[in-house]
């Protein structure tokens, strides 16, 4: 799905990014107006947006990270304007053609005094295996894309900025895939080849399940026939999760389907629709389901959608 907005007011930027990444605090600067163009598409199980917008801060505070949040590192290709960026004990200053890497289950902040034009990207962490902790480390430390790896990814990402129009389909999985071997090459300083642990190829099948929630048939039969083993050694991996394989995807489905509700560019689509472009056909109990979940039905996130237009 491609969402494109004008937006106006802080306020909205700050509720449509958090619709689609994790729950931040924007903040324009102080004295002048306020005007942002965001774009944003999934592909695979990435997000991947262009934000161009007049200075402002974000910020993700302590009290805004919750278990329900995805769980992303935030990839960022600088590409005009100045940025401060910090997490725990880095900070750094960004010059255009720079990138530098988030981890968003921890708190961090970027400082944009200039107008900016960002590509930012959302890669699950568990893309990344075994190499995850290795790539968080690595939280807003600026990597100059002038060669190798680096200028790879940078090239790979003005890419897919420029082409948000045409990224959706069947090959999004692949680019997500690429992107994230290229991303551990860049911040581990390794090569990234997996290796097959139970806990890598468990990781493989949950990013394989991310990438395809919108297939009405997903189920753990057609995954497990898909990575060649049986429903119960599927079951097995999984178990030091806590929750089953059905749980953990009616959790993922819900949790996109509430970001899109709240999206106020996404007003004049149905509740059916979004449902439907998640995987869930029959949507006669969603309102239950995410009351259960998130203690709002779909109407309420829907006015809440609204009520912060400006």
């Amino acid at each position: 799905m491609i969402s494109g907005a004008e937006v106006l007011h802080a306020g909205v930027l700050q509720k449509l990014v958090s619709s689609f990444l994790v729950p931040l605090r924007i903040e324009a600067a102080a004295g002048a107006p306020f005007r942002a163009h965001v774009k944003h598409a999934d592909v695979g199980p990435m997000v991947v947006a262009r934000v161009r917008s007049t200075p402002h801060a974000v910020v993700r505070r302590p009290g805004a990270i919750t278990s329900t949040d995805r769980d992303l590192f935030k990839l960022v290709l600088h590409r005009r304007g100045g940025l401060d960026v910090a997490q725990a004990d880095h900070r750094a200053r960004m010059r255009p053609g720079d990138i530098v890497i988030f981890d968003a289950a921890r708190p961090y902040d970027v400082t944009a005094p200039d107008s900016c034009d960002v590509v930012v990207v959302g890669v699950p962490r568990a893309a990344f295996g075994s190499r995850a902790d290795a790539v968080a480390r690595h939280g807003a430390r600026v990597l100059p894309a002038d060669r190798g790896t680096r200028s790879v990814i940078a090239s790979v990402l003005t890419g897919l900025a420029d082409h948000l129009d045409e990224l959706p389909g069947p090959g999004g999985a692949r680019i997500a895939d690429a992107m994230t071997s290229l991303i551990v090459a860049a911040f581990t300083d390794s090569t990234p080849e997996r290796v097959d642990t139970g806990t890598e190829f468990a990781d493989r099948i949950l990013a394989y399940t991310l990438a395809n929630l919108d297939d009405p048939t997903l189920s753990a039969e057609s995954v497990a026939a898909r990575h060649g083993i049986s429903v119960r050694h599927l079951h097995t991996l999984l178990r030091h999760r806590d929750v089953t394989f059905a749980a953990w995807v009616r959790s993922e489905r819900l949790r996109r389907i509430r970001s899109d509700l709240l999206d106020p560019t996404l007003a004049g689509r149905t509740t059916a629709s979004i449902a439907a472009r998640w995987g869930l056909r029959d949507s006669a109990h969603l309102s239950r389901a995410l009351k259960r979940e998130y203690g709002q039905t779909a109407a309420d996130l829907r006015r809440g959608a609204l009520t912060d237009r400006p």
